[in-house]
């Protein structure tokens, strides 16, 4: 769905220096070394046969992975929209990334992870013409789900996440209750 691909564009806009990733996958640690080549700090949990990340998992990894000088940490979950739904694993926020080329059914298909949503993002929409991305359907079912949480559109570029880098940044703030201006996008 391009969730490495969205970190990365967040780094070049947050600052790498500013972000910890913890990776959730399978097996691999192919996404670990492509964000590490990126100077985004990453710490790896493979769950082999396990569909998603839990607690315990993200308790282990922040007792192992120093990461007091980060403002940002992201946890890339396995990669589908039907394990990770519901659980709850210690995050602030949750973003959930849905590609054009996945289809536009998906939120009529897996309304429960979208439900719990903080904020959506349709990825590779740069595709979307080409794949006849059903833009229109997509919304049509996903608002009831979310209400008004924010949708991004992201493309390959990444200048397309200015957009959603500032909602990140604006959820941090409040989180630490610092003061800070509210523009009409938040």
């Amino acid at each position: 769905s391009g969730k490495t691909t969205i970190i990365e564009s967040l780094a070049s806009i947050l600052g790498a220096q500013n972000i910890a990733v913890i990776q959730g996958d399978l097996e691999s640690d192919v996404d670990k070394l492509r964000l590490e080549k990126n100077n985004i700090k990453t710490y790896q949990i493979n769950t082999h046969s396990g569909c998603h990340l839990n607690a315990a998992m993200i308790n282990k990894a922040l007792l192992d992975f120093p990461i007091i000088d980060k403002k940002y940490l992201f946890i890339e979950n396995v990669g589908n929209l039907v394990c990770p739904a519901g659980v709850q694993i210690g995050q602030h926020a949750n973003v959930i990334l849905s590609a054009t080329t996945e289809g536009s059914d998906k939120p009529k298909k897996y309304p429960i992870i979208f439900s719990d949503a903080d904020a959506v993002i349709i990825t590779k929409y740069d595709l979307a013409e080409i794949l006849k991305f059903n833009e229109k359907q997509y919304l049509e079912d996903l608002l009831p789900l979310i209400g008004k949480k924010k949708v991004f559109k992201t493309t390959q570029e990444a200048d397309s996440v200015k957009e959603l880098a500032a909602f990140i940044a604006h959820r941090r703030e409040h989180l630490l209750d610092v003061a800070h201006h509210h523009s009409e996008m938040h």
